[in-house]
């Protein structure tokens, strides 16, 4: 069976700075996802946070929460095949190192 989990809650703006578990990652890189999985999230009726369910290797609940997205963030996002797979890789990097 696998381990069970609850964390501290995640935080997209995260993505917005270097960290030393992303080293691959430019901060222009990280708001760019970050913003996409806000808009993605916002978009199914989330107002500025989540619970998600992991299962795998370990299993648990995190929540993720992010700041308001605006009209010229939307726009830029506008694109819902792209800005799922840019928020999608927003939420692996923060799951990433859990």
């Amino acid at each position: 069976m696998a381990d069970s989990f609850q964390l501290e809650p995640l935080f997209l703006r995260d993505l917005y700075q270097n960290k030393p578990e992303r080293p691959s990652w430019s901060t222009t890189f990280g708001a760019t996802c970050a913003e996409a999985a806000a808009v993605c999230l916002e978009e199914q009726g989330h107002r500025d946070r989540v619970s998600l369910q992991v299962e795998g290797m370990q299993q648990g609940e995190i929540e993720v929460l992010w700041d308001a997205t605006d009209e010229t963030i939307r726009r830029f996002n506008a694109d819902e095949e792209v800005a799922t797979e840019y928020g999608a890789y927003a939420i692996a990097a923060l799951l990433i190192h859990i």
